[in-house]
């Protein structure tokens, strides 16, 4: 499905939306198994994405802006993120090719493997890879079989799905799509490790021109409070649900072109 998004001041209603559950809101627990087994199904069904985005980053108050970057990824496995400049030359490229992570910048010739650390400076949130494409796409990440599920819902209608497992913790808030398959929309994510909040984020589903709810995520906001840094991700063009090809995933020298 193919869309274009109105790229406008959504950033801020999307901050305040980040607190998945404010306290005062009180939750009346229902059975988790029919809302996980339907965001279990979303996110299986996903193949792949194909999308042009503006990016955002933003750390300790200082803001970058990189105006055209293409998203491609295969399921959960693969993800290339390559940012261009104005002449349509690439700036950056990182590939995840579902075992090394690799980035290649203006001026060096070949790509160098960062691993998990340089994927973290370089998006400045502390998420995996396969983490990282989970919410690139509005879905749930994998959760582990045993991991322990709980559902509460407020009498708006939302409700929060809380995943824990070990010392991880996914906090999730959805919203019901309505419709005769009883879809679901992903509204925030948390990630905590213990106690402490290490990633949160929140989608929006606005298609420019038309005043109603589009099925998948058309504006991002991944935020880290520990430090200081979130980004944005702005879809202005974007094919979900497809095929995108191994070859795509391979990251050449300089000059091996979009």
């Amino acid at each position: 499905m193919k869309t274009r998004v109105l790229l406008s001041a959504l950033v801020f209603p999307l901050l305040s939306a980040c607190f998945v559950a404010p306290p005062e809101v009180p939750l009346h627990e229902v059975p988790a198994g029919p809302i996980v087994a339907v965001l279990q199904q979303r996110r299986q069904a996903f193949t792949g994405m194909k999308a042009v985005a503006r990016v955002e980053t933003e750390r300790k108050g200082r803001k970058r802006v990189y105006e055209s970057v293409a998203i491609l990824q295969q399921r959960f496995d693969k993800l290339r993120i390559e940012g261009y400049g104005p002449m349509g030359e690439s700036v950056i490229a990182l590939v995840w090719d579902g075992t090394d992570v690799l980035v290649r910048k203006a001026g060096e010739p070949e790509p160098m493997k960062v691993g998990q650390f340089g994927l973290e400076r370089i998006i400045g949130v502390p998420l995996l890879p396969a983490d990282l494409c989970s919410i690139l796409s509005g879905n749930i990440p994998g959760i582990p079989d045993n991991a322990e599920a709980t559902v509460g819902c407020a009498q708006a209608g939302w409700c929060i799905v809380d995943f824990r497992h070990e010392d991880q913790r996914w906090k999730i808030r959805i919203e019901p799509k309505g419709g005769a398959n009883g879809d679901l929309r992903i509204d925030t994510l948390e990630l905590y490790r213990g106690e402490r909040l290490v990633v949160r984020s929140a989608f929006a589903y606005l298609k420019e021109g038309v005043n109603q709810v589009f099925p998948d995520p058309t504006l991002i906001l991944i935020n880290s409070p520990d430090r200081d840094m979130s980004v944005t991700v702005a879809y202005e063009d974007v094919d979900m649900h497809v095929a995108v090809e191994d070859g795509a995933f391979v990251l050449g020298g300089e000059g091996a072109g979009k």
